[in-house]
Order: structure tokens, then sequence, then C-alpha cells
């Protein structure tokens, strides 16, 4: 095997440690959801429709239709404010101290978070935006307690589509920043 040159662009472009996340990214309300265990990991899984034709030998290019992508941010918090557990039961409320599971039926609107981001830095000092639109969390809910160890709360937020715009793409989308977007 020969040998590859990497430019340096392809090295100052190696994203390195973990990443912040940030529930609403952007907005009055933005708010880092910390500490984490085990960083953060993206997902979007699109969904691709072959077009069947007579004569057909298996996937045919410009013969394909992206009908449609779940899209999921996952991550553990050690955090188990009310505020953070919240985030994984849909509908909960908080009054006095307590937290109220949801009611059964339709989920409300204001039940999802604006958006859930992570930010993460490059080794030339640029930042890495993941932000997915209209979050919330949708798995099960798990708190336990173990000697010596520390409770770890997994939520994995799934981006929705806002069914009353027409007009919208995508739920998702990556950015770049020269400068620390959470500098302050």
């Amino acid at each position: 095997m020969a040998l590859v040159n990497l430019s340096t662009n392809d090295i100052q472009k190696i994203q390195i440690d973990e990443g912040i996340v940030v529930v609403n990214y952007g907005e009055q309300d933005e708010k880092v959801l910390g500490p984490t265990r085990g960083g953060a990991e993206f997902t979007a899984t699109p969904s691709i429709r072959d077009i069947e034709f007579d004569g057909r030998k298996g996937k045919s290019k410009g013969m394909e239709v992206k009908d449609g992508e779940d899209v999921s941010l996952k991550i553990s918090t050690l955090c188990c404010s009310l505020e953070n557990l919240k985030l994984a039961i849909p509908g909960a409320t908080i009054a006095s101290n307590k937290l109220t599971p949801g009611r059964f039926g339709v989920i409300e609107g204001s039940s999802y978070l604006k958006n859930v981001a992570v930010v993460t830095k490059m080794l030339d000092g640029t930042f890495t935006i993941i932000t997915v639109k209209n979050a919330m969390h949708e798995g099960a809910f798990t708190y336990k307690g173990v000697s010596k160890n520390e409770n770890e709360h997994s939520l994995e937020f799934l981006g929705h589509y806002d069914p009353t715009d027409a007009n919208e793409e995508c739920c998702w989308d990556i950015e770049t920043s020269a400068t620390n977007p959470l500098a302050s």
C-alpha cells in the first residue's frame, strides 16, 4: 500500500474531545446540559426507496428517491436535576419541587424543545455545531442508584418535522464557527 500524504486541512479538521450538549441552542433559554459521560452521538438515517423497473440489476443511479429521514442525538448525563429528568418524560411538569409525568394522549407542542445541539472543537480551534430541531426524547426513562457509581441518565433526542411548515426541508443542520459559540 502506498503512503498517503495528508493535507494540512485534513489534519486541522480532526474533531477532538467530547463536545458540549446545549438545549435550545441560540435561544433566550439556552442551557448547557451537563455533565455528560461518553460523549454525544448524532445519527441521520435516510429512508431511500429504489424505483423498481423491468431489467433492473440492482441499485441504479438516478433511480432512487429520498422519502424521509430520522435523526437522533444520544447522550448520557449525570445531572439528575428535575429539569434534566423532565427532558426524558414527554409532557412532564414540575411544581413545588415535584416532577409529575405527562398525561396519556397527544403530546403537546410545548413538550418539544426548540432544538438540542452538540458543539465540538476541531484541531485548528474552529467549532462544528450539529443541531437537531424540534427535539424530544421518546425512549425509556431509567433512574438507577448503584454502589460506588453515578446514575447515568440516558437521553436520545429525536428531531421532528413541523407539519405546519410545508417549506421545512430538514429537521437538523451542521454549521461551523471560527470562534467558540458558547463563549460569553
